[in-house]
C-alpha cells in the first residue's frame, strides 16, 4: 500500500512506514465500504470530542445532531453511508462546474450549526460518477480543519489518473484530509474487488472498529498489522496479490502509459 501511496503521490503521512504518523494503507471491498468506514470513524471521534465537552450528553444524543457533508453529485454511497451510520446528511449545491467549493460549504455549516446541530464528516469527491468533476481541496480543507470536520476524499474512478504526475494537481490541498481512497479495479486493470484506502490515524479506525473477545485472541497480537480493525468485517480476502500481479508487470511507467493512452 505504501508502493501505490507513493505511485499516486499521496503525502507521507498516509504511509505505514512513515516514523512520526501512525496513518498507513488498507484495501476495503469497494469505495461505498472505504466511504462508510471513513464515516463511522469520524463518528466515534466526534462522539468522543463533544462528550469531553459536554459528558452530560449520551453518545445516541450526540450521534442525533451529527451532520454529514457532500456535493450534490457526490455519490449515492455517501447517502448509503449515512443511513447506516443514523446521521443526517447535507447535499450542498455545486457550482457551475459541478465542484463543491468553499463558500458552500462555509454557508451549509454555518446554517446548521445555527439549527444546533453538529458538522463531523465531508466526503468530497474527485471525479464525480456523473461528470468526472473535482471538489475544491484548497478550499475545503482549512474549513474543515477550523471546524474538526474529517474529511474524506472519494476518487474512485479517477483516482488511478493520479499515478501520471500531470494530473496530480487535481488532488492539492489533499494534506489536510484524513482520509482517501480509489479503485484500482476501474482503471488500473485490477479485477473487482479492490478499493485502497489510506488514512492518516490507524488509532482512529481502531477506536471505531476494535473488538475484543476471547475467541479472537492469539500470541501474535500487535506483532503485525490486524486489518479486522480497519474494516467492518472480520475476515478478509488476500486482494493484495491480484494488486502485486499487476503493480509487478506493468511498472509504475506501464501504468502511466495505460493511463495517457486512454486520455488521449
Amino acid at each position: 500500500m505504501d508502493w501505490l501511496a507513493k505511485m499516486i503521490g499521496l503525502p507521507d503521512d498516509f504511509l505505514h512506514s512513515h516514523a512520526d504518523t501512525t496513518g498507513g494503507g488498507v484495501i476495503q471491498t469497494t469505495a461505498s465500504e472505504a466511504t462508510l468506514v471513513a464515516l463511522l470513524a469520524a463518528r466515534k471521534e466526534a462522539i468522543h470530542r463533544v462528550q469531553a465537552q459536554f459528558p452530560y450528553l449520551s453518545p445516541a444524543e450526540i450521534n442525533g445532531r451529527l451532520v454529514a457533508y457532500c456535493s450534490d453529485q457526490a455519490h449515492s454511497s455517501v447517502e448509503k453511508a449515512c443511513l447506516i451510520g443514523l446521521v443526517k446528511l447535507n447535499l450542498v449545491p455545486s457550482d457551475d462546474k459541478l465542484r463543491l467549493r468553499g463558500n458552500a460549504l462555509r454557508q451549509a455549516i454555518a446554517k446548521d450549526k445555527e439549527n444546533g446541530l453538529i458538522p463531523f464528516y465531508l466526503c468530497a469527491t474527485l471525479g464525480t460518477t456523473g461528470a468526472c468533476a473535482f471538489d475544491n481541496l484548497v478550499e475545503l480543507g482549512p474549513i474543515c480543519q477550523r471546524e474538526n470536520i474529517w474529511i474524506h476524499v472519494d476518487a474512485a474512478y479517477a483516482g488511478s489518473a493520479l499515478i501520471c504526475p500531470e494530473f496530480r494537481h487535481l488532488m492539492n490541498g489533499i494534506e489536510l484530509t484524513q482520509s482517501f481512497a480509489f479503485n484500482p479495479s476501474k482503471w488500473m486493470m485490477v479485477h473487482f474487488d479492490c478499493t485502497a484506502m489510506w488514512v492518516k490515524s490507524s488509532a482512529a479506525l481502531h477506536r471505531a472498529f476494535n473488538v475484543d473477545p476471547l475467541y479472537l485472541k492469539h500470541e501474535n497480537a500487535g506483532v503485525a498489522i490486524d486489518y479486522m480493525h480497519w474494516q467492518v468485517p472480520l475476515s478478509r480476502r488476500f486482494r493484495a496479490l491480484k494488486l502485486w500481479f499487476v503493480i509487478r508487470s506493468y511498472g509504475v511507467e506501464g501504468l502511466q502509459k495505460h493511463i495517457r493512452s486512454v486520455r488521449n
